[in-house]
């Protein structure tokens, strides 16, 4: 049986409990400032977990962003792979961002657009990226766990807004679920963040358009 190093078990420990401080914060958030509580969630979200988690690792392993986003050449993925990653991107566009892109204004666009390319690479490179490269060997730890844990984390936006989807917070959340099995496999299979970043960057984009507009713009 392999013992856990002392980083593994503080991965495993600090994945429920971001769960359950970010569902919590996000209520308080909300009760301060209905507008800017939302918001300040996803920064609590991003400094104090995303962040500053991926540069300890990085910085105890001696790795730098270039290494994060190296494609690893021995381990080539197939189209179907491919498609499968940006599917989430594709019926996200056609389903939300198709109803909303006619009727919002650049601003909606452009706060979408920055919400994506922030948010995006920050989970990337803590689910998908942190966990496997701790968990080289563990299909549970390095892909299952961080899967479930990053589908949980949606509770905590998902209940206090509206996500502006079709089907409320079961499609927010069960969305979040498809996407973290399909770009956390991809990750643990071929090593290598590249395309699920890029479909979530798209992903949120498409999602987050909607979700500008009921909520503050509508």
């Amino acid at each position: 049986m392999n013992v856990l190093s002392s980083q593994q078990k503080a991965l495993i420990l600090l994945a429920p409990l971001l769960v359950i401080v970010q569902v919590i914060a996000f209520q308080l958030f909300d009760l301060w400032d209905h507008t800017w509580g939302y918001l300040l969630g996803f920064l609590f979200y991003w400094f104090l977990w995303c962040i500053p988690l991926t540069i300890i690792v990085c910085f105890k392993r001696k790795i730098g962003l270039k290494q994060l986003y190296a494609p690893i050449v021995d381990q080539q993925s197939n189209l179907v792979a491919l498609f499968l990653v940006f599917l989430p991107a594709v019926s996200t566009g056609i389903v939300v961002f198709s109803e909303y892109v006619t009727i919002v204004d650049r601003n909606v666009i452009f706060l979408a657009l920055l919400f994506a390319l922030i948010n995006a690479p920050l989970e990337e490179l803590l689910w998908r990226k942190v966990y496997p490269m701790i968990f080289p060997r563990s299909i549970w730890w390095g892909f299952l766990y961080p899967t479930i844990c990053f589908t949980a984390w949606h509770f905590a936006p998902a209940l206090v807004r509206d996500s502006g989807m079709e089907g409320g917070i079961t499609a927010f959340v069960g969305g979040a679920l498809f996407m973290g099995l399909v770009w956390g496999w991809y990750s643990y299979r071929y090593q290598t963040i590249i395309p699920s970043t890029i479909a979530h960057i798209l992903t949120n984009f498409f999602a987050f358009t909607g979700f500008l507009h009921v909520n503050f713009f509508a």
